[in-house]
């Protein structure tokens, strides 16, 4: 792991500049699941976050691969979605057809106001990322120096009310992931009824 290319990328970003390289340099960051996960669940929220940099990038990739496993139930979602609409085309759905598709556009809509939360969560830590990569003057620091560096007192003050969210939407994508598995099962069993009474 290049924590000093992703030293440079977070350097790079400038106010107002899209965030997608450096939440694809910190996707790269490994982290512990498990780890995490547990820490989050048995707490009820980890009481202090990572004080280090690479643990503080550590935590946003975790939140990240979250958000990516999320990503992917939306987009098979909409698929089913799209899927019901064409069977449903050119007769009236069935009572089950209507009730499954107004479940997932509702649930379709949750799922986009809690990627809009991240969005804007996102945007903000990887600011203060900048901010303090900017202040800390880390010219000349080797790799091994990044992966004990300490992040400032002031700038984790700065980014727990972020973190605070990233959290909330943890809990979200928890909650939310469960429930789309359950529906997309049952848009697929619905699908597959219709399909056998059109054949």
């Amino acid at each position: 792991m290049n924590y000093l290319e992703g030293i440079e990328v977070i350097q790079k970003y400038t106010s107002g500049s899209s965030v997608e390289p450096v939440l694809k340099f910190i996707m790269t960051v490994p982290h512990n699941e498990e780890a995490f996960a547990n820490a989050l669940d048995e707490i009820g929220g980890i009481n202090r976050y990572p004080d280090t940099f690479v643990g503080l990038l550590s935590f946003i990739s975790f939140i990240l691969g979250q958000k990516s496993k999320m990503s992917q139930l939306y987009e098979t979602s909409l698929e089913r979605y799209e899927s019901l609409n064409q069977v449903t085309a050119k007769r009236r759905p069935t009572e089950e057809e209507s009730k499954i598709k107004r479940t997932l556009t509702d649930f379709i809509l949750k799922i986009e106001k809690v990627f809009e939360i991240q969005d804007l969560t996102d945007e903000s830590l990887v600011k203060e990322l900048n901010r303090f990569v900017s202040e800390a003057n880390l010219y000349g620091v080797t790799d091994n120096e990044i992966k004990n560096l300490k992040v400032s007192s002031k700038t984790v003050a700065l980014v727990e009310p972020h973190l605070d969210k990233q959290r909330e939407n943890y809990y979200q994508y928890k909650k939310l992931g469960s429930v789309m598995t359950r529906l997309i099962r049952i848009a697929d069993y619905i699908l597959a009824e219709a399909k056998m009474g059109a054949g």
